[in-house]
């Protein structure tokens, strides 16, 4: 008799089920080859393949065209380049000041939010008033759908512009917050050649350190990173200013970030376009729909219903990894009820009785032993906490 909580597990350590990990693995495959050169023999394998029926077990392009056809992958991609061409060694290029971390180094995940907060307002307090403050922002839905940014221009005069615009049909976040980035060296190109007397050095607030370090590392393998890195090379050419790309942290109650978050989002409701979706996307929504078919499976499924009433999907933060191994695996146990208890003993071999040694309950759980069986009512009020119930006593902070 099989009684492994399989889908319990994965859950509990956050990995998905193997059957979604081949499939998300097949779909990355055929998407890169798909995108790599015609003349890659990959890539010729792939657009010349033809479905057979003589044989009985699914090859892997079978599998992949009955993928495609189930995640509705989008057919207009962006070629792959693992290196940007059109930069040769000896091009004079022209940068901007990079800075990913804030005055102080802190950390958004496992820092103070209040201090974190007070932090990058000190960091944009270094930036003197008589420079053109600018925040940048962009959002997609499910961070791979219909994209949007905005551009929120702040002068030294106080006079203030603001710009939202849609991506495209499939945008990730990324790629929206590089768009954000170069909206704004655009317009400031258009402000200074029409009014020359605003040219001033310039200081653009993200919260996408991804981007700001990809541009920093020249790591240029989609459009959207390439184009904002000409753009930019194009403006410190053209006009002599100081341009700094500076990182903040999202969320965290700057007045001028949250605007640009704000309105955004509002970019992303906005007629879109069917552009082309570089790999990076691609596989962002591989990775999504994977989740949510795993996700979606665990809430519908019969088996491991114990853990799902209070994990309904993984928890990263789960005090339980805090414990040593063993604890953890009696932990666990005890959470999915297959702990070595008569009830669930009596199910791998009906000879053993489901009665409580203990007491004279007719069947001993989990339940019946942490939380009802009256000989252990000492241990219970020594060990476990006041009142106690499945929450506070095997999910709460241990």
């Amino acid at each position: 008799m099989r009684s492994t909580p399989t889908a319990a597990c994965e859950i509990h350590t956050n990995i998905k089920p193997l059957g979604l990990r081949r499939d998300a693995a097949v779909m990355n495959m055929v998407e890169r080859y798909k995108r790599s050169d015609k003349s890659h023999p990959n890539r010729q394998l792939i657009d010349t393949w033809k479905p057979t029926a003589r044989l009985k077990q699914k090859s892997v392009m079978d599998i992949a065209t009955y993928l495609q056809e189930k995640h509705h992958l989008p057919n207009k991609r962006e070629n792959l380049q693992h290196f940007c061409k059109e930069i040769p060694p000896h091009h004079g290029k022209y940068t901007a000041n990079i800075r990913t971390q804030l005055i102080k180094e802190k950390s958004k995940k496992h820092g103070d939010p209040i201090d974190i907060m007070i932090t990058a307002q000190k960091t944009l307090d270094t930036y003197p008033e008589h420079w053109i403050h600018v925040y940048t922002d962009g959002s997609a839905f499910k961070g791979t759908i219909n994209g949007g940014y905005d551009v929120r221009i702040q002068y030294p005069d106080e006079t203030k512009e603001e710009h939202s615009e849609s991506c495209g049909s499939y945008c990730s976040n990324y790629e929206a917050e590089a768009f954000a980035i170069e909206a704004a060296v655009f317009q400031l190109t258009s402000v200074f050649s029409l009014y020359p007397e605003k040219t001033q050095n310039i200081v653009i607030f993200s919260d996408s350190k991804s981007v700001l370090e990809a541009l920093q590392n020249e790591s240029l393998q989609n459009s959207s990173l390439k184009s904002l890195f000409f753009t930019i090379d194009s403006f410190l050419k053209t006009y002599d200013v100081d341009l700094t790309l500076q990182w903040i942290p999202g969320h965290c109650n700057i007045t001028g970030n949250e605007r640009a978050d704000t309105l955004a989002k509002k970019g992303s409701t906005a007629q879109q376009q069917n552009t082309t979706t570089s790999f990076r996307t691609a596989q962002q929504i591989i990775r999504n729909n994977s989740t949510e078919e795993w996700l979606n499976g665990w809430a519908t499924g019969k088996t491991g219903r114990s853990l799902f009433t209070y994990m309904a999907t993984p928890n990263p933060k789960d005090s339980i990894n805090s414990l040593e191994r063993r604890d953890q695996v009696i932990t666990f146990r005890l959470r999915t009820h297959h702990a070595p208890v008569n009830v669930h003993l009596n199910r791998i071999q009906p000879m053993t009785p489901p009665v409580c040694h203990f007491c004279d309950a007719p069947y001993e759980t989990t339940t019946h032993l942490l939380f009802q069986c009256t000989s252990l009512q000492d241990l219970r009020e020594e060990y476990l906490p006041p009142r106690p119930d499945a929450w506070n006593t095997l999910y709460s902070n241990f």
